[in-house]
Parts: C-alpha cells; structure tokens; sequence
C-alpha cells in the first residue's frame, strides 16, 4: 500500500463539497463501494500532473485530507471475501496460490466479549477455494490466536468465509453440493481431482447445514413406494406435500410398523395439521395414517382406481382373442382423447366382441364419474350404481372399490389426486439412474433430498 499526498492542482482548488459530489458520481458508474469520504476513481480521471507512474487504474481517494490510496486492487475486488487482502500470488504445477493478509488487528473474544489485540500465535492454514480460469486455486489464511486478559483465554479468530474444521472455503463446498446434485460423486472428484470420501464429506456438510428434520406445516400429502433396486424387493416410502409439490421425507422400508415410527419422530402439531392423505390402495396405509395422522381422511388416489379398472379391461381383452396392433393402448385410453382416425380403429376392435364393447363402455362411465363435479353423497350413488352392473365384467376390481369405497368417495371432497407424487417419482428415478444406482440408503436419501430442497 502507497499514501501520497497532494495539495496542489485543478482537482484540489474546487470546494470540499464540489469534489465529494463528482467522486460519488464516478464511483456510483463504476459500481463500487464508497462511505462519506472515500472514493474510488481512476488515475486516468486526474490532470496528468497528478497520475503515479506504474500505479494501478483504481485508487481510493480520501476527500478529507487529500490522499490517494493506491492498492492491489484487481484481485481483491475479484476474490470479493470479507476482512482480507492479498499479499501474493504464485502459479504452481498449474495451481494458483494466494496469500492473504487478515485486515484487522484484533478480534472480540468469544467467551468474555471483550476486545484485544494481544496476538498468541499464528499458524496459516492452506484452503481450497474456486478455480480461476479452470485453475484450482488455494488461499493461505493466517489463523490467529490470540490472549484475553480479561478472561485469561486463548480465542482463535473466526474466518466469516470458513466453516470451522473445513478445508475449503463456503462457496467452494456449496459449488460441489450444486453440481452433485446435477452429476454424481465419482464425475465431480474426477474433475476437482478430490477422492469420492473428500466429495460426498462436503456434500453431507452441505446438506446437514440445511436440512431440518421437521416437515413445514402440509394439509394434503401423499404416500407411496419406489423401488430402489429394480426386481429385487427392495421398497422405500415416500411422503410428499401435495400442495407445494416437495418431497418431505423417504423412509427406508415398506412395513407397516417401520413407517409408523419414522413418521411419530415428527412433532405432533405438525401430525395433527395434515387433512388429506392421498394412497395406493396397499392395505398397510390406512393403520399407519390412523396412527399418525389423527385428523386425516384417507383419499384413495383415482389413477389407481383407473388402473385397476383397466387391468380387468384388458384380461377382457385377452380371453376375447384381440391381439391386434394398438388394441390396449386404444382400450385403456381416455375415449375423449382420442383422434378421429383412432376412434376408427377403435370401433373395428369393438366390433370383434360385444362383450368388450359393453365393457368398454362401463369403463368410460366409470372414468365419467371421476370427471364429473359431485358431492360426495352423488359421487357415492353414482358408484354403487356403477358396480350393481359391473361385477360381471369387472369381478376383481369391483371387489376391491367396495373394500375401499370410503376413501375413494373422499376423492369428491377436495378431488385430491396423487399426481404430484407421481412427478416426484419420476424425478426419484433419474437420480438413481444419473448416480448409476445406491447402495447405501442414507445417500439415496440425502441425495434426493438434496434436489427437493429450496
């Protein structure tokens, strides 16, 4: 750092008042800091006889007592961290080294509060930071301690852009958790050249920074289960809040008993907030959301509903021989998203068995139900209606809307559907499929977490 004085000049012989108002003009174009009486400005502004030879563009001037301060400043202003300065620089094996100076002289002791500047020791530490122009790029920080003689203790100094015990600066950690979030552990430690444990260690410190361990308040949610390896039996449940469209939490198993103590660790306030719990029709939900979500009706979603309608359909379909080309797809579709040339071919599959015709047709009256707006006393009528005349068509799946009749009807009070969750399953997979698979759950789950999390 370089003080000089001027007291002589154009620049100098205008009021006080007159020269703070220009440098605040050029320092608000150039978009840097300033307080009552510094400025920043550039060398090329002043009269030539004022300009240092060799001197950086920017320079700080004090309108005080006329003195340019003339600085480092490049790559202070673009390593942007509070408190330091650089010293140095220096171009290693392709990796930039930065050496830092702490500004201040002292520091605020953290157990008696009080200020001193009675330097104990220090011993500068070497921390990985973001790279500059694809160069890895490491910063020495002194790390000082300090003597209190108030309280007789030694505090180490604070460093506001390090996280205690850790290697590598904030933004450097949180730049890792975004893009594994995006990638997968093992690609990111090929490109940072850091080992799979270093990368997944500042994930989780990441993640537990910002994970809480209590839901947000949710009146609509839903569950369901994913298949976490593909043949294998190996389920994991998942919550999500319907209304926000987030995934809540996943839970490492598909038994009854297990669901129920992962989901009592929420505090019961937040348990009694839920309404509406959207299902499958598995016969383990309806215990678990009666344990755990005392004020909640159970919904069964109508995508399952359907899909159990259809799955008769297409048995129908089957035992009547129809083989043809499309033939399910135009079966188990919606009737009134179909295309005219569609509805063409429909019918010439229809007309082959009149059995199937009629049983098409009481698959649309059933689809009909779910799309009309009703009461849930309609929704009710219309439904027994429906299975006085379906049972023979339609055995198994009539056998099971009457078992779970309530919490299909409880549809028609809000219409609460488990789309959402759908989508958040989807999302679930490509995750699985970017991290080529888990083995480990609790990764699995930070993992995801991870993606869900605002």
């Amino acid at each position: 750092m370089q003080v000089l004085m001027f007291g002589q000049g154009a620049f100098f012989d205008e009021p006080k008042k007159d020269r703070r108002d220009a440098c605040s003009t050029y320092s608000n174009q150039i978009g840097l800091a300033q307080d009552k009486n510094l400025f920043v400005l550039r060398d090329s502004l002043l009269n030539k006889d004022f300009r240092i030879s060799g001197s950086p563009d920017f320079m700080v001037y004090n309108v005080t007592n006329n003195t340019f301060t003339v600085m480092d400043f490049y790559l202070d202003y673009l390593l942007d961290l509070p408190g330091v300065k650089i010293e140095s620089c220096t171009q290693i094996e392709g990796k930039i080294f930065l050496g830092l100076r702490i500004v201040g002289e002292g520091m605020v002791c953290h157990h008696c509060q009080n200020y001193t500047e009675q330097l104990h020791q220090n011993r500068p530490i070497l921390v990985r930071d973001l790279p500059v122009f694809g160069r890895p790029v490491y910063l020495k920080i002194p790390r000082r301690q300090f003597y209190c003689p108030n309280c007789q203790r030694y505090p180490t100094e604070q460093i506001h852009f390090l996280d205690k015990k850790r290697r590598h600066t904030q933004r450097y950690e949180q730049n890792i958790y975004e893009r594994v979030k995006q990638s997968n552990i093992e690609q990111i430690g090929r490109e940072e050249q850091l080992s799979y444990d270093e990368i997944k260690g500042i994930f989780d410190q990441v993640i537990k920074q910002k994970k809480t361990t209590t839901w947000k308040p949710a009146k609509r949610i839903s569950l369901d289960e994913i298949s976490m390896r593909k043949g294998q039996g190996k389920f994991v449940t998942v919550v999500s809040d319907i209304s926000e469209g987030d995934l809540i939490e996943m839970i490492d198993s598909h038994r009854q008993q297990e669901i129920i103590e992962v989901l009592m660790e929420q505090p019961v306030e937040v348990r009694e907030q839920v309404e509406e719990v959207s299902v499958d029709m598995w016969g383990g939900f309806p215990k678990v959301i009666k344990e755990v979500f005392p004020n909640a009706q159970i919904v069964i979603d109508r995508f399952h509903v359907m899909k159990v309608v259809n799955r008769d359909l297409n048995k129908l379909r089957r035992a009547a021989g129809i083989t043809d080309r499309c033939s399910k797809y135009l079966l188990l579709s919606n009737g009134e998203a179909l295309n005219p040339l569609q509805l063409d071919k429909l019918e010439l599959i229809l007309k082959k068995s009149e059995c199937l015709r009629i049983a098409y047709q009481m698959k649309e009256d059933f689809r009909e139900i779910y799309e009309t707006n009703l009461t849930v006393k309609k929704g009710q009528e219309k439904l027994k209606k429906w299975l006085n005349h379906a049972r023979l068509f339609f055995r198994e799946s009539a056998s099971t809307i009457e078992n779970h009749f309530e919490g299909i009807c409880n549809y028609f009070v809000h219409r609460t559907t488990s789309g959402v969750m759908e989508g958040i399953n989807n999302k679930i997979k490509l995750i699985m499929r970017q991290g080529y698979g888990f083995s480990n759950f609790d990764n699995f789950r930070n993992r995801v977490l991870a993606c869900f999390l605002h």
